[in-house]
């Protein structure tokens, strides 16, 4: 599993906001295929929201896949581009890299998918930046395309009382989008293992950012192997679509 739970150092915030932890982040068995098979047969374009390294960008551009990668961290985006310098020389022009504000990035084009993989939506600081990035999300989709997500899931004692409104606004500990702050080789000498601090999102969060962006989720899995996800689950895959517009509306 590449979720291996919340590290021992913990960002304790201030009554009524939610902690972060630091989080170990990497590959996971059915990552690429499952993203893969969101695709229609056509293949791509993929728009992916925080290409970080850029492995699973690679993974599908080995596959044939155009892909356009975003991430607001250059330190980030200098490591997806020596993964871009590994390819081929003739796979290496189906890589776009782009830095860029996930909540305000429009592209004129409309991708036959949208994904943000590895927790990349748990990067941002509130639940209002969860919709803007959402929203991105949506306004990149073409017809009938998917968004396609995974996220870790904060453990049930982070959870606030359920007097207490979800969907109340977070105050952000750090500054949104701050680059990400560790990285570590491998004995093999691989960099896909980092130390990212993540933003902790309920379920009910999620379900709440998606409605307000105008998307609903088509599934809810507790991995990449299609397991059915339920409350107490420590990850959730999703995969939404835009929100159909009521008959006779």
């Amino acid at each position: 599993m590449w979720y291996s739970g919340a590290c021992s150092l913990i960002a304790h915030m201030a009554r009524g906001e939610r902690q972060r932890s630091l989080t170990v982040v990497g590959g996971a068995r059915g990552e690429v295929a499952r993203y893969a098979s969101l695709l229609p047969d056509s293949g791509g374009p993929v728009l992916m929201l925080g290409v970080a390294e850029g492995q699973l960008a690679e993974a599908l551009v080995r596959r044939g896949v155009p892909v356009t990668g975003v991430d607001p961290s250059a330190r980030m985006l200098a490591r997806a581009e020596e993964t871009r310098a590994g390819l081929p020389p003739e796979l290496q022009g189906r890589l776009q890299l782009q830095r860029a504000d996930l909540r305000s990035l429009r592209l004129t084009q409309h991708f036959a998918a949208v994904f943000a993989p590895r927790d990349a939506v748990a990067l941002v600081a509130s639940r209002g930046d969860l919709e803007a990035l959402f929203v991105t999300a949506r306004e990149h989709l073409a017809p009938g395309a998917s968004f396609a997500f995974d996220l870790s899931l904060p453990p049930p004692r982070w959870l606030f009382p359920d007097e207490v409104d979800p969907h109340e606004g977070v105050q952000p500990e750090r500054a949104v989008f701050t680059p990400h702050l560790h990285s570590r080789r491998t004995r093999q000498g691989h960099r896909d293992i980092h130390r990212l601090l993540l933003r902790h999102f309920s379920a009910a969060e999620v379900d709440h950012a998606l409605g307000a962006a105008g998307l609903e989720a088509l599934t809810r899995d507790r991995d990449f192997e299609g397991r059915p996800w339920e409350p107490g689950a420590d990850r959730i895959v999703v995969v939404a679509q835009v929100r159909a517009a009521p008959s006779g509306s």
